[in-house]
């Protein structure tokens, strides 16, 4: 199943709440954490919310309308 990473937080509880929020949407959320020990070897860390292609545009519609919008990533990725 492909999917789209179309947010991104350090912060858990954001994370949770965009989540909730998208899947209140009937938007599926497929996520991913980044563990915080893999940063000291200079890796990514934080929290990313993927969904599937077919949802990317709604799914940053319902962010932004609830200002959420500078979590969201502005290209696919």
């Amino acid at each position: 199943m492909a999917s789209l990473r179309i947010a991104h937080t350090y912060d858990f509880g954001t994370f949770a709440a965009m989540k909730s929020l998208l899947e209140s949407e009937g938007v599926t959320v497929l996520e991913i954490a980044i563990g915080g020990h893999l940063a000291i070897a200079g890796a990514d860390q934080g929290y990313y919310l993927q969904v599937l292609p077919e949802d990317r545009v709604r799914a940053r519609a319902i962010l932004r309308k609830n200002d959420l919008g500078k979590y969201i990533f502005l290209e696919d990725g």
